[in-house]
């Protein structure tokens, strides 16, 4: 019995960190995954016309914000869509001012640049927007 437990004790330590690693990378490509998906959501609302208007998206350390206008300064704010990251993740990037616009009918970004998610145990993700938006790397 003492020997059962004694193996059962000694994998779940080796099974901790496995898990550990496991959620903060679960972490990372969902939110990396969910930052994709909203710049290519912006792109297309731009391409589209949508409210016949550009729509970009604006990076902040905790968060990030899909618009509509021509940049986020005189962006029209009834139309945020504000959307939170893990309080374990940080954003940073590359962007001047932190944003990224994309014109109507053509959806060519004002900036090129990338995007960092970071999480506090060190792992990270980098996000590359090019001229047709954003691809997701490691």
């Amino acid at each position: 019995m003492l020997i059962a437990i004694a193996i059962m004790t000694l994998m779940s330590a080796a099974a901790i960190p496995i898990y550990g690693n496991l959620q903060v990378s679960s972490q990372i490509n969902e939110n990396t995954t969910l930052i994709v998906q909203t710049i290519r959501t912006a792109r297309q609302n731009s391409v589209s016309r949508v409210n016949d208007i550009g729509h970009g998206v604006r990076f902040f350390p905790n968060s990030f914000v899909m618009y509509q206008g021509p940049n986020y300064a005189t962006r029209q704010a009834a139309y945020d869509r504000l959307i939170p990251l893990d309080s374990t993740l940080t954003l940073s990037s590359t962007l001047t001012g932190d944003e990224v616009n994309f014109s109507m009918s053509t959806g060519v970004p004002t900036e090129t640049g990338v995007i960092t998610i970071t999480h506090d145990l060190g792992d990270s993700k980098t996000i590359r927007v090019n001229k047709f938006g954003a691809t997701q790397e490691e």
